[in-house]
């Protein structure tokens, strides 16, 4: 894990902030640190609630205590990996649109100051 995060969070800020002006660095980098610890904090409660959920579940059906919070952290890890395949297959499906050319405007043939004159 520790290889793979390393990597991981290098890229992701080096992919975030690509392409951002030099006085919008500041946000972009705080969007990017504020999402993270928003989704760190939002993933570690709903995996411990559903870990906690089939644990006091099984408690109350009298299960040993090692049965019941081994089936609950396998609940939580099987939703995690549930979350991990969606998340992988929706970066798959994304297209990356940044350096590709504008789309072109309609009235791009005539000049800005053609228009104005027209209007004025």
């Amino acid at each position: 894990m520790a290889l793979g995060l390393g990597a991981i969070v290098v890229g992701a800020t080096v992919a975030a902030n690509a392409g951002v002006p030099a006085k919008q660095a500041g946000l972009a980098a705080g969007l990017l640190n504020t999402s993270a610890q928003l989704g760190t904090a939002l993933g570690l409660a709903i995996f411990s609630a559903l870990a906690t959920a089939r644990t006091n579940h099984l408690f109350a059906a009298h299960a040993a205590r090692p049965d019941a919070l081994t089936s609950g952290y396998a609940r939580a890890l099987l939703a995690s990996s549930i979350f991990l395949a969606a998340a992988a297959l929706i970066a798959l499906r994304t297209t990356n649109s940044r350096g590709e050319e504008p789309p072109e405007q309609p009235h791009a043939d005539f000049p800005l100051e053609a228009i104005q004159t027209v209007e004025s």
